[in-house]
């Protein structure tokens, strides 16, 4: 029987590319972003069925709509990938509460707010799975990162506690913890910074290739992974942190 699975950030980097390997695998996808226009894009280079669902995840208020417009396509969801998160590297001395709000909102009350509507009965089946796209940088703490490094820690802590709460319903959720990974947010990192190829020359197996994430994205959606829940697992390109 064919799964339904929501993807996050679905129109552009990791997100794109678990949706299209998942597309792929004969998973049906409902791609969930802020611009339309991208994900009729993406969609269109995905070769199975597909949804598109336009949200802003800066805003929460009616984030239960994406939930809704699954339900009106008759869709039951088997599994959540939350792909969705953004960066804005400020040094502690020159912090705004603002950019703290909204890398916050979308990375992690976001998460928390998918997974409220998700393990409802009315959208989501038994044994459904979610998998958070976190970071290493909750783990490394580098210097510029405070904001986005404690929005994926208390990411990865959220991830832990809805993995004992979801048990009820026999869900998993478990967290990915990459290091830098070939997308859109890390050349427009290098784009403001330059330094992306000495913090990837801390990666001796090199900047990891997105699809390398949507293979274990599918690894702990699929069946193959019925006995981990609540897991972080890192994929560090064998850089030490």
């Amino acid at each position: 029987m064919k799964k339904n699975i929501l993807v996050t950030g679905a129109s552009s980097g990791i997100g794109a590319a678990v949706s299209k390997y998942l597309s792929e695998q004969g998973y049906f996808v409902v791609l969930v972003a802020r611009n339309e226009d991208k994900l009729k894009k993406i969609q269109g280079e995905i070769p199975g069925e597909s949804l598109i669902v336009s949200y802003d995840f800066s805003r929460l208020e009616n984030i239960e709509n994406i939930f809704g417009n699954c339900r009106n396509s008759e869709l039951k969801l088997d599994g959540l990938v939350h792909c969705a998160g953004i960066n804005n590297d400020i040094p502690i001395r020159a912090n705004d509460v603002e950019v703290m709000q909204e890398v916050t909102t979308v990375n992690y009350f976001s998460f928390v707010e998918l997974g409220k509507h998700f393990n409802k009965k009315k959208y989501s089946n038994d044994k459904a799975s979610v998998v958070a796209i976190s970071s290493s940088a909750s783990i490394s703490c580098g210097k510029g990162m405070c904001t986005y490094a404690a929005s994926k820690a208390a990411l990865n802590a959220s991830v832990k506690v809805m993995g004992k709460e979801f048990l009820k319903r026999k869900q998993r959720v478990n967290a990915i913890l990459p290091t830098f990974v070939d997308t859109p947010m890390a050349a427009r990192m290098n784009e403001s910074l330059g330094d992306l190829e000495k913090k990837v020359a801390g990666q001796p197996l090199g900047l990891i290739e997105p699809e390398h994430i949507a293979y274990l994205t599918e690894f702990l959606l699929s069946d193959k992974s019925s006995y981990i829940t609540g897991a972080c697992i890192p994929v560090s390109a064998g850089a030490i942190f």
